[in-house]
């Protein structure tokens, strides 16, 4: 990913409230013939949302058709939980109309809600799935990932500012930005990870031209954590797996 591209702020950088709201979904069998399904949302924005109780849904590409009230909206399925993962039953839904909002009515007024980062409560902490990685002593185990962030200083009337993403923990993540950013300074944050993006208030931490901008989360986005865990899970995963790579190198 290009210093270029950080540049541009992440498409889906719209508020995503979380709120259960019931919808009726249409949806077309193998022999194109339209069907009924009922769900709730889990969060919704005006491009989209994350919907459970799903079940017509199998695979990402298939087009439903989502109806609340009156609005009716056509929309593509973006990604789908897997079973035994933090997302199992949840679906992801973008609109393909890109003339309507979604759920323009119930948006209205609603802000996002955040919560505070419990660190100390995650289930990825230095002496569970990768706590001895490169001896890393830091408290909170760190991946990379690539990924496009949008920075906005706490200042309402401030600028938002593109950064790449280059690793992430459950209480910070470091960035590289061509925007000067001080320590000590207030952010909002929206990290775009593949069909994912995650929210957070945050603070600098440290800033150098070798190292990067290292934020420190101190709210996420109601509703994010459960993804944020299963990208860090993933992540924890994936390093598991480099050894026995290597190993497997060595003894062909």
């Amino acid at each position: 990913m290009s210093e270029e591209n950080s540049k541009q702020p992440p498409e889906r950088s719209d508020k995503r409230i979380h709120v259960a709201l019931p919808i009726r979904v249409t949806y077309w069998d193998s022999d194109n013939k339209p069907c009924l399904d009922l769900a709730c949302t889990y969060d919704i924005s005006a491009r989209g949302a994350r919907v459970t109780g799903l079940r017509c849904v199998k695979e990402a590409g298939e087009i439903i058709a989502v109806e609340r009230g009156r609005s009716k909206a056509y929309c593509r399925v973006v990604w789908v939980g897997e079973p035994n993962t933090e997302l199992r039953g949840q679906v992801g839904i973008q609109c393909i109309e890109s003339d309507r909002m979604m759920f323009e009515t119930e948006l209205r007024g609603l802000e996002e809600v955040y919560e505070k980062i419990q660190g100390e409560n995650s289930p990825y902490r230095m002496n569970s799935v990768s706590g001895s990685l490169n001896g890393n002593r830091r408290r909170q185990p760190r991946f990379d990932i690539q990924g496009v962030v949008d920075l906005l200083k706490r200042d309402p009337s401030a600028d938002h500012t593109g950064a790449i993403l280059k690793n992430l923990s459950e209480t910070g993540c470091l960035v590289t930005s061509n925007h000067k950013l001080m320590p000590g300074t207030e952010l909002k944050l929206v990290l775009q990870v593949g069909n994912q993006d995650l929210r957070f208030r945050g603070r600098v931490r440290r800033v150098a031209l070798d190292f990067g901008v290292g934020i420190e989360f101190r709210e996420i986005r109601k509703g994010d954590r459960q993804v944020l865990q299963f990208l860090l899970r993933r992540l924890a995963e994936k390093e598991e797996e480099k050894p026995k790579t290597k190993a497997a190198i060595v003894s062909l």
